[in-house]
């Protein structure tokens, strides 16, 4: 059996054995079974072992699709190295606008890339009426392999949305289901790329914020009720580990609200000598009133600087009072 599941692989593959010793258990799980069942106990159990096998159709048909999507982005990465300027602009053209409203909340940002091509990226969208989703993501690296894996980002998000729209799937409605599909798709077209990624979702009818860290950092501030503060939450990047580990954590927000999010990068431009003068500069400077990202970010670039030494994004989610 360990040739046959070498062969398969990473293909799932369902074991039959004639009887069920621990032994025999044990070698066909170590030679590559995903599921293990004996074959004498089939007529007593013939359900159990329908839904194994669906299950595991199911997680083939799963695997072919990425597969099938590894192929295409191993070509565009081609394409990109090839023409990095004309990558730019479809990189663009995937970001959305830099001012929109949705659901009532104005979304802005800026990204300054420290290439032509950024591994940061961002994006807000309503999910339906009620709920609208928002996330910054920072990719691993530089240059064209790590703006691929933002156009990958983009496409597993919104399959997630067409998905949720068909009732397929409702992964979309929550962060860390989020943050572990776009894990277990990372891991699947091996890239060697891993990334850190926040991602909220804010109920309207709640006024609640429903959110999960994907081992990011700095954490978004929020600005409400007259008190600037930095967001909890702990969790592992994207792309390294078969099983992380994300928390679900839940914020009130009041009738006007601000929250800021930063890539990595702006840890780069700030002046200070640690990191805790650092995350103190954003609190301060997000105390202020700014009129966009854009300003925000100029007020902290070092007199004289003109280029960055790392992808810069800077997001911003906001409610004004009525």
């Amino acid at each position: 059996m360990d040739a046959l599941a070498q062969r398969l692989s990473p293909k799932p593959l369902v074991a039959l054995i004639e009887e069920g010793t621990a032994e025999q258990l044990v070698a066909a799980l170590r030679s590559g079974a995903d599921d293990v069942y004996v074959i004498g106990e089939l007529q007593l159990h013939p359900d159990l072992f329908i839904q194994s096998v669906e299950r595991q159709l199911k997680r083939a048909r799963y695997i072919e699709e990425v597969y099938s999507l590894r192929d295409s982005l191993e070509r565009s990465l081609d394409e990109l190295r090839e023409d990095q300027h004309a990558a730019q602009q479809v990189q663009l053209n995937l970001l959305p606008p830099t001012s929109q409203r949705i659901n009532s909340l104005e979304f802005d940002y800026i990204l300054k890339p420290s290439l032509l091509l950024s591994g940061d990226f961002v994006d807000a969208f309503p999910i339906n009426d009620q709920l609208s989703m928002f996330y910054l993501a920072d990719v691993s690296g530089h240059g064209a392999s790590s703006a691929l894996v933002t156009v990958l980002l983009k496409n597993m998000t919104h399959r997630l949305l067409r998905n949720y729209r068909r009732n397929s799937s409702f992964d979309i409605l929550s962060p860390v289901s989020t943050l572990e599909r776009i894990n277990r798709e990372m891991l699947l077209t091996s890239l060697g790329k891993h990334l850190t990624m926040f991602v909220g979702v804010i109920d309207h009818d709640r006024s609640c914020l429903d959110y999960a860290v994907g081992g990011h950092h700095p954490l978004p501030i929020l600005r409400q009720n007259g008190e600037v503060r930095y967001l909890e939450g702990k969790g592992m990047p994207l792309g390294l580990f078969d099983e992380p580990h994300f928390e679900r954590h839940f914020c009130e927000l009041d009738t006007a609200f601000g929250i800021t999010l930063f890539s990595d990068g702006i840890l780069e431009i700030i002046d200070g000598d640690s990191l805790r003068e650092k995350e103190d500069c954003l609190l301060r400077q997000c105390s202020s009133e700014w009129d966009s990202p854009e300003q925000l970010l100029q007020s902290m670039m070092p007199a004289g600087r003109a280029d960055n030494p790392d992808d810069v994004a800077i997001m911003r989610v906001r409610r004004d009072a009525l």
